[in-house]
């Protein structure tokens, strides 16, 4: 008995501390519950439409924004309808820019670089190259548009492999290279729970806590092992035929953006420039327009001595950044 009093005084003090944090963070603008799911396709995640939630960067919450879902679940501060005039702007994290202010992100800034154009911004965080034909289809046979923008990041092609963690529907085997369906599980008890607490929130959405990546770490054979380390050229060929095969017809030829290396280097950066030199060649076959902006970036920097990163703890665009990609992107479309 007498252990257990001590027992009883220590649980009671730890949750007395869980509910205390638990308030605390409730006060601050904590990353919420994005509650992200398949609502408006089958392949398509997005957030539930017309969902309030807030998002911020870190355990010291920066760069806090509350945000709000359109009609089909994407972070745009229009409702989609159906218009053949209307510019598609899709990609992953680059597009969706929750980081910034509305009006900072690429797509108002390639409205206002073309005249106020009606732009839907349709990005994704955490995919890749097969969801973006994805959701082109998506755009062209609800709204009927005819004219896209792809923002590709430097790994857009190998994250297309399955196991990669960044794709949201069908993706590349590996070892077969033929098409695989694949659906993210649904949320588990734990999982549902976790998005009503803050406390949660914090310790896995601000501070990045995971126990999958926990486990990967303690077995360094499996991680080494990761499909992400090589690539056959095959299989970049077999990724990059299906997203060109899988675009809508449109009147328009689409154009794409493609981020430069930013003074990264190294063997990864070397293989993932390879692939989207094979994506240039392809795309220029089949009349598809691409912007390499790596010049573009290296023009500003040469006369300017701010960066284009948000911090070096986020290296997403600020808003110079999708001001320059923008603007790319406005050039190539008024090209004849």
């Amino acid at each position: 008995m007498k252990i257990l009093r001590p027992l009883r005084l220590l649980l009671l003090g730890a949750l007395l501390t869980l509910l205390g944090l638990e308030g605390l963070l409730r006060l601050l603008p904590v990353s919420t519950a994005t509650r992200v799911d398949y609502h408006v396709a089958p392949t398509i995640l997005t957030y539930p439409p017309h969902l309030d939630f807030t998002v911020a960067t870190g355990w010291d919450l920066k760069n806090a924004r509350h945000l709000r879902s359109n009609n089909y679940g994407f972070v745009d501060t229009q409702d989609f309808v159906p218009n053949p005039q209307a510019i598609a702007v899709i990609g992953d994290s680059f597009v969706e820019a929750n980081m910034l202010a509305p009006d900072d992100r690429i797509g108002p800034a390639l409205s206002r670089a073309l005249g106020g154009a009606a732009v839907y911004s349709m990005g994704g965080p955490g995919s890749s190259l097969l969801d973006y034909a994805e959701r082109a289809r998506l755009a062209a046979s609800r709204f009927g548009i005819q004219r896209f923008v792809f923002v590709l990041e430097l790994g857009d092609v190998q994250q297309a492999l399955c196991g990669s963690g960044n794709h949201h529907g069908p993706c590349i085997d590996p070892k077969s290279g033929a098409l695989t369906p694949y659906a993210r599980p649904s949320a588990t008890g734990l999982k549902t729970w976790a998005r009503h607490s803050a406390l949660a929130q914090y310790v896995f959405s601000q501070l990045k806590f995971s126990p999958a990546r926990l486990w990967q770490s303690l077995r360094p054979a499996i991680a080494a092992g990761h499909v992400q380390k090589t690539m056959p050229q095959a299989l970049t060929r077999s990724i990059l035929t299906r997203f060109f095969d899988g675009l809508p017809a449109t009147a328009h030829p689409p154009v794409v953006l493609i981020d430069g290396p930013r003074g990264r280097d190294g063997a990864e950066t070397d293989r993932q420039l390879a692939q989207m030199a094979e994506l240039r060649a392809m795309a220029e076959a089949a009349g598809v327009r691409v912007i390499d902006l790596a010049p573009h970036f290296a023009a500003w920097r040469a006369a300017s001595p701010l960066s284009l990163e948000v911090g070096p703890y986020d290296g997403h665009w600020n808003p110079l950044g999708h001001r320059i990609a923008a603007e790319a992107a406005a050039e190539a479309m008024r090209a004849p």
